[in-house]
């Protein structure tokens, strides 16, 4: 059973109680009203009812202030604040569907493959859009309040085979939230979720996925006594809206003493790691061809090394060379003793 750390309680109690007192934070009753105006506007039973240029236009027109998009991602007043989790940034392909602002042309693809569809295509891709949207609300709408994380595995798996199209988007997950708002979080994004567990203490869910934490928080919120979408917005308000990821990297010299590494690293104010004879990582590209240029050269400098033993080493250094971002917290490890604990301020190359 899910045990929240004490402290962690206590601190997010505290700040609920700030929060209230100043008046940032919606009252349960206005909550309900927001859901139950989204509901009566874009809810399964209004989209059921909608077809043809319709059903695309309030979908998917983003100039139409009135559509699901707009609310989605830009609606932001008295009726509907913008206190839902955001999904802006990106482009409008992220909706699968858009019309084009300067030639009115409904368009899909991606940027790199645009396609245009006639009116009469994109009438039946929003009506895919629309049933799969109705599937997983209903699919929801089945789940038990206290769901398990096997409940939310289950989850995420038939939400993949229902709605192929939108069961992993952002804005698809920002729909249902809004629809069922008590059983699923208002973290849009899997690796917001993953780091505020992380941050509340909570090992991350395996497997990873859109769907998967939202158990896990609404056993939190009612522990907590607080709504779901109050206490998202504490680990916002408390952990910052930025995720950072954990880096561990070891410092000790192989077969030599003393361990020197630290040192060199502390003073220097850096960070680094092993398979010097790989030379320098600056050349590798963020794509396959990188990964591939990796392992060729781990299997001409490691030749006898197992499959897995190179698998892991291709992946160490991608993640040094590429993932490593500023604002992650590299932990100084020496064994299974951690040093010191270190913020990334600049990105570097390094081998």
């Amino acid at each position: 059973m899910l045990e929240l750390d004490e402290q962690m309680s206590q601190q997010l109690k505290k700040l609920y109680k700030e929060l209230e007192s100043e008046g940032k934070l919606p009252s349960k009753q206005q909550l309900s009203e927001y859901y139950a105006t989204f509901r009566k506007k874009f809810g399964p039973d209004t989209l059921a009812n909608l077809d043809g240029e319709a059903l695309l236009e309030t979908m998917h027109s983003h100039g139409n202030k009135d559509s699901l998009v707009y609310w989605l991602e830009f609606k932001d007043d008295e009726e509907f604040p913008a206190i839902f989790g955001s999904i802006a940034g990106g482009s409008a392909y992220k909706f699968g569907l858009f019309r084009k602002k300067e030639t009115g042309t409904w368009t899909a693809g991606s940027p790199r493959n645009p396609q245009e569809l006639t009116v009469e295509q994109a009438i039946e891709r929003a009506r895919h859009h629309r049933d799969q949207l109705i599937a997983g609300a209903d699919l929801l709408a089945r789940m038990p309040d206290d769901g398990s994380d096997r409940d939310y595995e289950h989850l995420q798996q038939a939400l993949l085979s229902i709605a192929p199209n939108i069961g992993d988007t952002a804005w698809g997950h920002k729909y249902l939230s809004l629809l069922y708002p008590e059983k699923l979080d208002d973290f849009h994004n899997p690796d917001y979720a993953r780091f505020h567990l992380i941050k509340l203490l909570q090992l991350p869910l395996q497997p990873e996925g859109r769907y998967i934490a939202a158990g896990r928080y609404g056993v939190i919120a009612h522990a907590l006594q607080i709504p779901l979408p109050i206490l998202t917005t504490l680990l916002n308000e408390r952990d910052g809206s930025n995720p950072h990821n954990y880096w561990r990297i070891g410092t000790a010299k192989y077969k030599s003493t003393p361990r020197e590494y630290w040192t060199s690293m502390r003073d220097g104010n850096f960070c680094a790691i092993g398979w010097a004879e790989i030379d320098d990582l600056s050349s590798i590209t963020k794509d396959e061809a990188g990964k591939q240029a990796l392992r060729s050269a781990l299997q001409s400098h490691y030749q006898g090394k197992a499959p897995p033993a190179i698998g892991n080493a291709l992946r160490q250094l991608f993640d040094f060379r590429w993932n490593i971002a500023v604002g992650d917290l590299v932990l100084a490890a020496d064994g299974a003793s951690i040093l010191d604990t270190v913020s990334i301020s600049k990105g570097g190359q390094g081998g």
